[in-house]
């Protein structure tokens, strides 16, 4: 079951009301089978969170599914933060420069040696974005990609898709050489961002809407990157608020250096 699929069948109520049964059911099932703070509790939520967003692209204010986006954007972000690594990990490699906004830096060392090698490659297929409509020149709707935000406040994004349960599951699948492509690989110049994560834009003929998270193992994002996304997405896509969800992965920020 795919949100393409719940989109393009969601005509009438009745069709909508069966498909978030159909979601909250499968839910029950993951539950029951791994755990309800499982992975795969967390795989069912963000799916059926996007797919409400994308019925949401032509049923603007329909009352059960803005209700039911109100109920998935908390229980989402508990899911994340419940399933977030200890912050107690030694990452010698990533240095906070600044605590607001967020300033993250990545050791040239440890690039150079694991993804310097590749990483030209890596940014020929990476895509700044400039505006709603310029996105969806290169990029897919309703597809999940990885992103950074640069200390300039440039929003990147790699131009390769990834599957969202792999991405739910922590699986990176995604390789260049076969070297595994990482966040950094994003920003080579100066190995700095703001946030960086997952993300997804919505919309059909520009960005309407995006779902994100700051989910990067190599910056491990502050909750405060989830602001630095929300600014971006008001200023460079001229989103309002209620139109942007973004949920932060790690619980506590670093201390500065």
């Amino acid at each position: 079951m795919t949100a393409g699929t719940a989109e393009s069948t969601a005509i009438e109520p009745f069709d909508c009301r069966a498909i978030l049964l159909r979601y909250r059911d499968l839910a029950r099932q993951m539950s029951g089978r791994y755990g309800a703070g499982s992975q795969a509790v967390v795989f069912v939520r963000y799916e059926e969170l996007l797919a409400i967003r994308s019925m949401l692209l032509s049923r603007r204010g329909h009352p059960e599914l803005e209700a039911r986006l109100s109920e998935l954007r908390p229980l989402v972000q508990e899911l994340y933060s419940a399933s977030a690594p200890p912050n107690s990990v030694d990452m010698p490699w990533r240095t906070v420069l600044r605590d607001s906004p967020p300033l993250i830096e990545y050791s040239r060392e440890h690039f150079d040696s694991h993804y310097g090698v590749v990483s030209g490659q890596v940014m020929a297929d990476t895509v700044t974005v400039t505006g709603a409509r310029q996105a969806f020149e290169r990029l897919s709707p309703r597809t999940c990609y990885m992103y950074a935000v640069t200390d300039h406040g440039e929003l990147r994004i790699w131009n390769r898709a990834f599957e969202l349960h792999d991405l739910a599951f922590g699986r990176n699948r995604a390789t260049v050489d076969a070297v595994p492509v990482a966040h950094p690989m994003l920003v080579p110049e100066r190995l700095r961002v703001l946030a960086a994560g997952e993300i997804v834009l919505l919309g059909r003929e520009q960005v309407e809407m995006v779902v994100a998270n700051t989910k990067s193992g190599h910056f491990r994002p502050p909750p405060a990157s989830a602001g630095v996304v929300r600014r971006l997405c008001r200023s460079l896509l001229g989103l309002a608020d209620r139109d942007v969800d973004v949920f932060t992965l790690f619980t506590e920020p670093p201390p500065a250096r």
